[in-house]
């Protein structure tokens, strides 16, 4: 289902309809917003008709998705979650087969940030001369990762927060929770749908995220203490746990320093994703120089 987008899914069916659809598009915003879901719910729409996302197990025939995940199984070693350019090699693969039962051939890039150089440069050449038939959705939480001249080849469409109501609404009509419940995980959601299922089926992420509200809210003199703190049950992951602070420093209204932070916490993940840290000197680290 898709949550509070009313507008734009208006605006993307009357496009499809005309035949006015661009070849390229770049879905940005905060993550877990439903970007990915609502480029999939285009591609299920052009295909069959419906504008909601694939139902689980439900295959596209001209509907493609690589992510920083599809990426590492082209290569397992690569290293950081980087995107690179054997992914672009299989995106250009899809994008010249002809069409089987679509009109277009719908490619949807997520982690488009996550691009290495060389696969962002092989990813602009098929945006200036792309076939015919082909739809290029890049979806990204930081399009400033994305280079200057792959931006100006593309429409972007900015995905924004949703209404807590929306958001509790959805939980209560279409996964049946009680209204109480719903209202309290919509809340905890910072505007996030897809945040906010997630927080209904994972506990850990509850708790990761109310200690990284706490860390970030911490008075410089309390840190250390929070962080050890933090760090005392034998099952912490520090993956986890920067994700969840990466979560609510992209809910909080942006301000540089924060934005810094955030930055910071992104580029710790990858390498926490790929190498043995010090979880207490990695924590304390990120805020040298506040």
């Amino acid at each position: 289902m898709i949550i509070g987008r009313d507008t734009v899914t208006k605006e993307f069916t009357g496009l499809a309809a005309a035949q006015a659809l661009g070849h390229a598009y770049l879905f940005y915003g905060p993550a877990m917003v439903g970007k990915r879901t609502f480029a999939l719910a285009l591609a299920h729409f052009l295909e069959k008709g419906s504008f909601t996302p694939p139902a689980d197990g439900e295959v596209l025939q001209d509907g493609m998705v690589i992510d920083a995940a599809f990426a590492a199984q082209l290569d397992p070693d690569k290293k950081g979650g980087s995107i690179g350019i054997d992914a672009v090699r299989a995106i250009r693969e899809f994008l010249w087969q002809r069409p089987i039962v679509s009109p277009r051939r719908t490619l949807i890039l997520d982690d488009a940030e996550r691009m290495t150089s060389e696969a962002q440069n092989a990813i602009l050449k098929i945006a200036e001369e792309p076939p015919a038939s082909s739809l290029i959705i890049l979806i990204a939480s930081d399009p400033e990762g994305l280079l200057p001249t792959i931006l100006s080849r593309v429409e972007k469409i900015y995905f924004g927060t949703v209404p807590e109501g929306e958001i509790a609404a959805w939980l209560a009509k279409e996964r049946k929770f009680p209204a109480a419940e719903a209202k309290r995980f919509a809340a905890r959601a910072f505007g996030r749908p897809g945040l906010a299922l997630r927080l209904t089926e994972d506990m850990k992420l509850r708790t990761d995220l109310e200690l990284a509200e706490k860390l970030l809210t911490a008075a410089p003199s309390a840190r250390r203490d929070l962080i050890k703190e933090i760090l005392e049950p034998e099952d912490f992951d520090l993956p986890s746990f920067l994700a969840a602070m990466a979560l609510v420093l992209a809910g909080e209204k942006p301000g540089k320093t924060r934005t810094i932070l955030w930055h910071r916490v992104l580029a710790l993940s990858d390498r926490a994703a790929h190498a043995a840290l010090n979880p207490r000197l990695q924590l304390e680290g990120l805020f040298v120089g506040e």
